[in-house]
């Protein structure tokens, strides 16, 4: 796999960090994933956005401007030698003079830019996922509020484990009320009937920005979309299902729990797929 760094400036395939850094020792930290798309990044505004927000979460300093952090993935990228990337974009508080789980008043945060080689066409799996439902819940929103996107990840690391050991591919996890949430790193959408349906934002899942853009594609093409507060036995039998994610895009799923999906891939999620390559195309044609 090739990979190329950017700490706080500093690029090379590889980056040291202090034993010492609170991302390394707590999940300190919040981070973003953005994907190129013709060699340039793709919505990087709108996760930059959610970065903040998710570092107000965490009473998390971000000291640099988006202008510095999109120039710093910019100059990164142009010394990668391949040609479509994953951008991973990392702030983590930073690292203390010593072991303590207080921060330090004065503690100074890294960015940290990952690039990885990805191929270089996007293209939708014929083939889908299995999701199983295991017992592990989704994360209390008064506890750790999934719409927080930070390094603290044990939850999801955990129920995509049990998942596979229970024969399927990834999870699709409930809340504490029996609520349909998310995939481990991804959101959900199920049709039914040649409409589509999606868990409202207060069940507790991340906000996805591929989610905010398929919301969009949606209106364009007039297929009708609800929101919805679905538990398992809510499913049925759907007609087809996608996650959505910021690398990936759209991955059809094929089955959830026992339940088979007929038309994997189906003809909307097709058609989100073929709009949403559209919409990255004209994106990157303006930029």
């Amino acid at each position: 796999m090739s990979i190329l760094t950017n700490l706080n400036g500093s690029i090379a395939p590889t980056a040291s960090l202090s034993v010492l850094e609170r991302g390394f020792l707590y999940g300190d930290s919040v981070y973003e994933v953005v994907r190129t798309y013709q060699g340039q990044h793709f919505g990087l505004a709108e996760h930059l956005v959610r970065l903040r927000k998710s570092a107000q979460y965490l009473y998390m300093d971000v000291p640099w401007s988006d202008d510095y952090i999109r120039e710093e993935i910019e100059r990164t990228l142009a010394q990668a030698d391949w040609a479509e990337s994953y951008v991973r974009i990392v702030v983590s508080r930073g690292a203390e003079t010593k072991i303590s789980l207080k921060p330090s008043p004065d503690i100074q945060p890294n960015l940290l830019i990952v690039l990885s080689e990805i191929s270089p066409t996007p293209t939708m799996s014929q083939e889908g996922l299995h999701l199983v439902v295991p017992e592990r819940l989704r994360n209390d929103q008064a506890a750790l509020s999934p719409s927080a996107k930070t390094g603290n990840y044990l939850n999801n690391i955990l129920a995509l484990i049990e998942a596979q050991a229970m024969g399927g591919d990834d999870a699709l996890l409930l809340n504490n009320q029996g609520f349909i949430t998310e995939a481990t790193t991804s959101n959900i959408w199920l049709v039914k009937q040649g409409k589509v349906f999606t868990p409202q934002s207060d069940v507790g899942i991340l906000h996805g920005i591929t989610r905010d853009f398929i919301f969009q594609i949606l209106d364009d093409l007039k297929i009708p979309c609800e929101k919805v507060h679905w538990k398992l036995d809510d499913i049925g039998e759907p007609d087809e299902g996608f996650l959505s994610s910021s690398v990936r895009l759209l991955m059809p799923i094929n089955q959830i729990n026992q339940t088979k999906i007929a038309q994997v891939p189906g003809p909307i999620t097709q058609k989100v797929w073929d709009a949403f390559i559209q919409l990255m195309a004209k994106t990157v044609q303006k930029n």
